[in-house]
This record gives structure tokens, C-alpha cells and sequence, in this order.
């Protein structure tokens, strides 16, 4: 076995295989040669070869987002490096741990017109937990140096679950390889613990209380909620608690309300005054709802209470009211609210599934009466034969938003989808990432613009037969004209919409997918029966909807509720 003559690459390989981060995620290149063939030699770790770096990204995204343990990449430098920034950001925000390794250009020859030299140093900024600037000095100082600044970047990494930079300079020659091992490294350990509240006394008091309570759930990652859904469905048999729990959160229960925006909807601000809580309680991140956001910061409850180990350096205050932030493990503080044994008479969680309810009865009765092909009855068609016990990857921008409306899903399927920042160009590559290391199936469900964008992800080897895609392909991103309350001059509406006639099916040819295509609703159903059987290859299936007026029927549908 050979490995890079590089000593600060051995410092850095045996300090991950310490750490038990094998998961190597590389861009092709020549100034990062050192890392390439340091890390395809040694057979302890896994490498993944993704030549275009934006992609790479967000399949290490996915692969950690499946196993929740820090994946590296890596790339040569210059632009390349630039290219990982929207995942980076995303894994930020969605905390998952996220090594970025980039090789530079020595710190002398920046800025002399030298290719493929950039100022790398801290380029990430505010969107790292951590950046740390190696050195070329192989004096027992430079490797001490090193090995530090390694230990503690990657130590950063594991404990906060965010991503962190490691930026490492190579002067040539950058081939030379050795035999065997000239270091040996030391191997620094970080211990932590969670924090808990002990005396939680006047809180419990004014949660007691209160007779409009609401916990709010956003964004959270799914091992990050393990037992916690028991926890919260016995808080929420109390007469005075609604739970409003997104889709993102991996929350479910019949007592939950998830589609919060189909219950806003119509709603008026006299009757928003009248059921808005006393008190908030929310956690997890972001909140796909709009109604919710506009309503809770206009007519704000009189307390916010937010919990979320994640938040050590800055307040979530999200609606502009917050009251008390608790920094502590979400578990304890819910058993703390179960044991307080207090119970307060009150309607407000029946008023709010009376309106549920309502809605559920008219949602059925439209779509009974529905006959359209459009991206609403296709989507709610799809989600409802999702196998049960399969993953589920959502695209975003209406996608996710048509899933938020859909009432029947099912607790036993994991969903994800790019919430942290919701942007939409990495959604084919995250999945796909998350797909290679799960023996389930993998269901991406997508719009045309989201997956076009994205789709240099297919260009790849690994890409599992179990994977499927579903693309809504209705001939432009409508989001904007659902969404938009206001009238859109044409000429502007041709920017926001992207109106394009391609189709999937030159993709899937060219990288072997398997591929069917369909455009009236009996097809979709017929297919949907063995779409997810076993086939040699990937499988897309392309719904196309562009006969149909979508946003008009999506306008229907909500002025029937």
C-alpha cells in the first residue's frame, strides 16, 4: 500500500480513521493529488469520485444526513472550492457535520496571477463552526501545529454536528508516495455533556397555567427525536395544547396538526386573535409556514419559550418575541412538563381540530370531485402509495409544500428535504447521497426546474437500483404565481416562471436509468402499482402536467377549504 509522501496528509488520515470518519467524498484535481492518493490507497476508507463539486457537496450532505457522522470532502483549489459554498450552507443550518478539506496554492504565490488561486482562507466564514489553516512546515513544531489544529477542527465537528474547513496548502512535487507511515499522531479526545435545568419551577407554573398552549415543531433531524414523539402525543392530551407539527420535524401522530397552513388558510384576524396562544413553545428550526410566521409575529403570543441545544451562540428569535431560551436537552424538558401532574380546563385544542376536521371533510370532497390532471392530484395520488417504511426526499419550493397539505401520511416513512437555507440546487444530489448507504427505498419527488438544475447529480457510480425519482415536470417554476397574492406583469412572470419544454428522458438514456413517462391520471396509477418493485436500474418516472392550469386548481382547491 502506498500513501502520500505529504506528512501533514498522514497527520490528517490517521486522525480521522481515529475518529472512526471514513466516508470520502473527492473532486478531481491536481492540486489536492496528495489527498487523492493518500485516501484511494489506504483501504479503511470509502471514497466517492463526483467531479462536479456543487454536487459532491450535497451527496456528502446526504451521506451524513443518512448516518449522522461527518463526511469529508475534498477538492483541488480556486473555484472549485467556491462551488461547495450552498451546500455548506445548508449543512449549517440543517446541522449536519460536514468535513471540507481544500487544497491551496502556497500563501506566496496568491494574488501574482498564478491559475487557480483564490483567497481560500476562512472563504466559508460565518457558515463554518470552525476554520483552521494548516502548514507546509515538516519541522517537529509545524507537525505538532498541525496536529492540533486537526484534532480540535475535527473535534468541533463531531461535537457541534456542523461543518468545519481544514484549508491546506501543497507546494510540488504533489505525486511523491511512500511506503509506509513517517508520523505518528497524537490523538486528542473532546468529552461533553448535555446541560440540564434543574429548577424549572415559575416556568412550569405559568405553563400550567396557561390555557392556550402551543408547541410548535419545526425542522429537526430524525436521530435527534427518538422518543420523543411519545413525550409530546402525552402533552398533547391535554385539553389546552394544540401541537402544530411540520412535516420536517419527523413528528407524527393523529393528535398533531401538520398541514398548518391548509388550516390558516381563509382564516381571518378576528378569529386568529381568538385562538393565538398565551404561550409558545416551539423547537427544532426552520418553519415552512408562511400563515404561522405572519400570524405569530403580527399577534405575537404573550411568552415564547424556544428549546434547542443546537443555538449556543445567538437567540432563535423567530417571531420576534422571544421570553426564555432554554439550552437544554429537548427530552428532559418535556418530561419536566408531563410531571408537573397539572391539569387546567380548557377548549383550545378542540377548536383547533374542530377547524382541522372541517378542512380534512372539504379536502376529501373536492378532490372526489376533481377530475383535472394536475400536479395537486397526481402529488396526493403519490404520496398516498409511498411504500410504507421507505425514505422519503422531498424538493423544495412547492413540492414540499404540496406534501404539507397532504393530510394521510404515514408515520412509518422518514422525509427530508433541504430546509436549512430551501434552496433548490442540491436536492437530486442529497438524495441520491443518502440513498447509497440504505437498504430502503429512496423516493425523491421533485419539480422540473429543481431537478434540471441538479441534474449533473447523475452523473455518477453509485447511484443504488432502489433509487427512484419523480419528476413533476408542469413546463416552468410556478411557485412564484401560486404564491404571489398580486397580479404579474407577463414580461416579468417570464423570469420567475422559467418556462422550458425539456424533458427527462436524453438524461435517463444517457446514464442508464430506467424511464416512463405519463400524463392522465389512470396511467400514473397504473404505474405507481410496480414503480417501486425491483429493477437493474435507478427509475424515474416523469408526470407531465403542462396541459393543466396548476396554479389555478391549486387556488381551488384552497378557496374550497
Amino acid at each position: 500500500m502506498f500513501y502520500s509522501n505529504k506528512k501533514v496528509v498522514q497527520i490528517l488520515g490517521e486522525i480521522l480513521k481515529a475518529n472512526y470518519i471514513f466516508n470520502i467524498v473527492i473532486s478531481p484535481g491536481s492540486r489536492n493529488a496528495p489527498i487523492i492518493i493518500h485516501f484511494t490507497q489506504d483501504k479503511t476508507f470509502k471514497t466517492y469520485s463526483i467531479i462536479d463539486e456543487r454536487c459532491a457537496a450535497f451527496f456528502a450532505l446526504g451521506i451524513a444526513q443518512k448516518s449522522r457522522k461527518p463526511v469529508v470532502i475534498n477538492c483541488t483549489s480556486g473555484s472549485s472550492v467556491v462551488n461547495y459554498y450552498p451546500a455548506i450552507t445548508e449543512a449549517f443550518y440543517q446541522k449536519i457535520p460536514i468535513i471540507i478539506i481544500t487544497a491551496d496554492r502556497p500563501k506566496e504565490i496568491i494574488d501574482i496571477f498564478e491559475g487557480q488561486s483564490i483567497y481560500q482562507e476562512n472563504i466559508f466564514n460565518n457558515h463554518v463552526e470552525k476554520f483552521v489553516q494548516l502548514t507546509e512546515d515538516e519541522s517537529k513544531n509545524g507537525l505538532w501545529y498541525n496536529n492540533k489544529l486537526i484534532n480540535e477542527s475535527i473535534n468541533s465537528c463531531i461535537i457541534t454536528k456542523r461543518p468545519i474547513h481544514i484549508n491546506i496548502p501543497f507546494s510540488e512535487p504533489l505525486y511523491e508516495r511512500t511506503n509506509k507511515l513517517k508520523i505518528k499522531p497524537t490523538i486528542i479526545k473532546t468529552f461533553f455533556t448535555k446541560k440540564k435545568i434543574d429548577n424549572l419551577y415559575k416556568e412550569i407554573i405559568i405553563w400550567n397555567k396557561c390555557k392556550k398552549k402551543m408547541i410548535l415543531l419545526g425542522l429537526n433531524n430524525y436521530d435527534d427525536i427518538i422518543n420523543l414523539n411519545k413525550i409530546i402525543k402525552k402533552i398533547s392530551l391535554d385539553s389546552s395544547t394544540i401541537v402544530f407539527a411540520e412535516t420536517t420535524s419527523h413528528l407524527y401522530d393523529n393528535m398533531f396538526i401538520s398541514n398548518i397552513d391548509y388550516v390558516l388558510f381563509g382564516m381571518n384576524i378576528e378569529k386568529w386573535k381568538k385562538l393565538k396562544p398565551q404561550i409558545l413553545l416551539t423547537f427544532g428550526i426552520n418553519i415552512i409556514s408562511k400563515k404561522i410566521k405572519l400570524y405569530l409575529r403580527k399577534y405575537p403570543p404573550k411568552y415564547h419559550w424556544h428549546i434547542g441545544e443546537c443555538f449556543c451562540k445567538n437567540y432563535p428569535d423567530t417571531y420576534y418575541n422571544l421570553t426564555s431560551y432554554f439550552p437544554i436537552d429537548p427530552k428532559s424538558f418535556f418530561h419536566i412538563i408531563t410531571n408537573s401532574k397539572y391539569c387546567v380546563l380548557s377548549n383550545y385544542r378542540n377548536n383547533w381540530k374542530t377547524i382541522l376536521n372541517k378542512k380534512i371533510i372539504k379536502q376529501k370532497s373536492f378532490l372526489k370531485k376533481e377530475k383535472r390532471f394536475s400536479d395537486l392530484n397526481s402529488l396526493f395520488l403519490i404520496f398516498s402509495m409511498v411504500p410504507k417504511g421507505s425514505i422519503l426526499q422531498l424538493g423544495n419550493s412547492m413540492i414540499i409544500r404540496y406534501y404539507q397539505f397532504f393530510n394521510n401520511k404515514k408515520n412509518k416513512i422518514k422525509s427530508y428535504c433541504n430546509r436549512g437555507t430551501s434552496g433548490i440546487e442540491g436536492c437530486v444530489s442529497t438524495a441520491i447521497g443518502y440513498s447509497i448507504n440504505s437498504d430502503k427505498i429512496v423516493t425523491l419527488i421533485i419539480g422540473d426546474i429543481s431537478f434540471f438544475y441538479d441534474s449533473n447529480a447523475l452523473f455518477n457510480n453509485y447511484t443504488p437500483n432502489n433509487f427512484r425519482i419523480i419528476l413533476i415536470n408542469n413546463g416552468k417554476g410556478n411557485i412564484f404565481k401560486i404564491i404571489s397574492e398580486n397580479k404579474i406583469p407577463k414580461k416579468t412572470l417570464n423570469f420567475l416562471e422559467t418556462k422550458h419544454n425539456h424533458s427527462a428522458k436524453k438524461l435517463c438514456e444517457m446514464h442508464n436509468w430506467n424511464y416512463k413517462k405519463v400524463d392522465n391520471y389512470n396511467k400514473l396509477k397504473k404505474i405507481l402499482f410496480f414503480f417501486w418493485k425491483k429493477f437493474n436500474n435507478p427509475f424515474l418516472l416523469e408526470v407531465d402536467t403542462r396541459k393543466c392550469n396548476n396554479e389555478k386548481i391549486f387556488k381551488e382547491f384552497l378557496l374550497y377549504s
